[in-house]
């Protein structure tokens, strides 16, 4: 069988990831924090900030009716041949419910007593639940969203069939470790392609068959 070359990130780990609701009730659906900082006594108010940060911008979009044109306008200049994940963000979105509840965005948290040095928070909300990434400052932005876009699908084709996605999400954090382990391994982004894609995809229905 033919097995695509993974090419990782080579820069270190992103910060953390988060599932959350983009409401005043700041609920958690799934966290994981790849350094020492993001696991501290200060981890409720430091993923409290982040969420309360993302709401403000998620609000702003929905009242300006911008959604994500223009962030999707100007992310897919710079993408040329890596096009296909456009198609398949497209190709997603149609298939989901009409009026789906959409927004995406690209945050800057500057050096302070949460954070040692400053972050890049890139996000993407869908119809109520926000899944967000909190990358190094020169971490790719580019790369950070291609996954999150993938991790979305991902969850959402495993979890669908057990009714309530984030309910699944909330009782089942080994498997989103699993499915992790494929698309963020070790906290590494993945330079990806639709090739690597469904191969990570195969390897991610295998192992997540094993734990059925």
């Amino acid at each position: 069988h033919f097995c695509p070359v993974i090419l990782v990130n080579l820069l270190d780990m992103v910060y953390g990831l988060m599932v959350h609701s983009v409401d005043s009730s700041q609920t958690v659906h799934f966290s994981i924090f790849y350094t020492p900082e993001g696991n501290d006594g200060r981890k409720k108010t430091r993923q409290q900030t982040i969420m309360r940060r993302i709401l403000e911008e998620h609000l702003f979009q929905m009242h300006s009716g911008d959604q994500h044109n223009s962030v999707k306008s100007k992310a897919s200049s710079s993408l040329d041949d890596a096009d296909w994940l456009f198609r398949f963000t497209s190709d997603s979105k149609s298939s989901a419910q009409p009026g789906l509840d959409y927004t995406e965005g690209i945050l800057r948290l500057q050096a302070s007593a949460l954070f040692e040095y400053p972050k890049l928070v890139v996000w993407k909300q869908v119809d109520k639940v926000v899944y967000t990434l909190v990358c190094e400052p020169l971490d790719n932005p580019l790369l950070a969203s291609n996954f999150l876009t993938l991790f979305v699908n991902e969850l959402n084709d495993h979890f669908r069939k057990g009714g309530s996605v984030m309910e699944e999400v909330t009782a089942r954090p080994d498997e989103v470790l699993a499915i992790l382990n494929f698309l963020l391994p070790g906290g590494q982004l993945l330079f990806s392609n639709f090739h690597l894609y469904k191969h990570l995809k195969a390897q991610i229905t295998r192992v997540l068959a094993q734990k059925a």
